[in-house]
């Protein structure tokens, strides 16, 4: 970091002023020259003439990191933190933005852009199981609260609430989530429209994660409606991504095929690749877990894969894994079964219940090779995993696989 001297020096010589110039009539160029090479401290009047001739607030020659340093810093860090990367680089990429603003955690003045980088820091370094977000986190909220930054404060309480959430304290989460959105309304009156959805899509996500679908669908109705009339497109492909899989766990299929169509159209107007594969994701799991037409299954599957060969893999290999053994073609399938791996930023009872299948679909298909201990494995590892989740379609499915193995 540099020093007060370095700093006036730096500013000095970016101005094209020599220490004759900079000293004007009310410094010596030996005591600038002294100042400079921090072998003297200048007073507060010195210091307030100094940073009006370089044109400076007196606070900037002050501030351990100067804003011009600060302001880069934020820029760096949020085209870095707001890059798109596969799932398995994203550890990287938190390590990386963490070990960059850690040398000015300490120096970081009261001000947005402190409040920012805290934010950040705190959010990469919990992610990736560091012990040193806490304290960084609680002074982002205390700024952002001092500067009545609402929103930013707000999204400090839904990072808790996904704290607990992400740690599968679903009920905790939930309940943080319902008492700061409350809190919030009554501060603000009426919330801003970006954050009213925020809270209508996470609350809706928690509110399914106990297991209560009903106002789960009534907060995804209410929020998709209210992002017509407010002409927002904000969240809405998660809003359609989770009401798609609502309805294909309720049975729903004009709902579920309304949603998959409305992901589609979305997909074409804003050109975006990944939900049209997220759609089809949808469709391919209705397909294998519900419909069991599994050669529709396979052709979609592969389309992807075609497509996005590497990027897709996350998406498609449990489900090509259960289409070839729905095909019967169980050597295929225990290829595509294992290479499925479970992303480890995936937390919902959703999410968690259709990966938990994998072990089961091993089981099935070393049940059809003959290799039974093999099958009561996995049969056990599915069912201890799908144990805590609460009651859905592929836990049934998974329980059943389970009786099936120790008949």
């Amino acid at each position: 970091m540099a020093t007060l001297g370095e700093r006036i020096r730096n500013l000095r010589k970016q101005r094209g002023l020599t220490l004759q110039a900079l000293a004007g009539d009310q410094l010596t160029k030996g005591m600038l020259s002294l100042i400079e090479n921090n072998k003297a401290n200048p007073s507060m009047e010195s210091l307030a003439y100094i940073a009006e001739r370089l044109e400076v607030d007196r606070n900037e020659l002050l501030a351990d990191i100067p804003t011009h340093e600060l302001r880069d810093l934020l820029k760096e860090i949020e085209q870095l933190y707001t890059q798109e990367m596969i799932s398995d680089e994203l550890i990287i990429k938190y390590k990386k933005i963490a070990g960059k603003i850690k040398p000015y955690i300490d120096k970081l003045p009261f001000r947005y852009e402190s409040a920012r980088l805290l934010e950040i820091y705190s959010r990469c370094s919990y992610h990736t199981k560091q012990n040193d977000w806490q304290i960084p986190l609680a002074q982002a909220e205390e700024i952002y609260e001092s500067l009545h930054m609402v929103n930013q404060s707000a999204d400090l309480y839904i990072f808790r609430a996904l704290m607990a959430f992400t740690e599968h304290r679903y009920k905790e989460a939930l309940t943080i989530i319902q008492e700061s959105r409350s809190t919030f309304e009554e501060r603000t009156g009426m919330l801003d429209p970006l954050k009213k959805l925020d809270f209508d899509y996470y609350e809706s996500i928690l509110y399914s994660a106990v297991g209560d679908g009903e106002n789960s669908k009534r907060l995804m109705e209410e929020a998709i409606t209210y992002s017509k009339e407010q002409q927002l497109f904000y969240r809405i492909d998660a809003l359609y991504r989770l009401a798609g899989f609502q309805a294909i766990l309720n049975g729903d299929i004009v709902n579920k095929d309304f949603y998959i169509s409305k992901l589609r159209l979305f997909a074409d107007f804003t050109d975006d690749e990944e939900i049209n594969a997220v759609a089809d994701a949808l469709e391919i799991h209705y397909l294998n877990s519900f419909a069991h037409d599994y050669e529709k299954a396979m052709a979609l599957v592969e389309k992807n894969l075609e497509k996005h060969p590497e990027d897709s893999i996350f998406l498609f290999a449990l489900e090509k894994g259960k289409a070839l053994y729905g095909l019967e073609q169980f050597e295929d399938a225990l290829i595509w079964l294992n290479k499925h791996k479970l992303w480890e930023f995936l937390h919902h009872p959703y999410d968690l219940s259709v990966h938990y299948e994998k072990d089961a679909y091993l089981a099935l298909v070393y049940a059809e090779l003959g290799q039974n201990e093999l099958a009561l494995k996995h049969a056990t590892i599915a069912k201890e995993l799908i144990q805590p989740m609460p009651d859905s379609p592929h836990k049934t499915l998974i329980l059943k696989v389970y009786e099936q193995m120790t008949a």
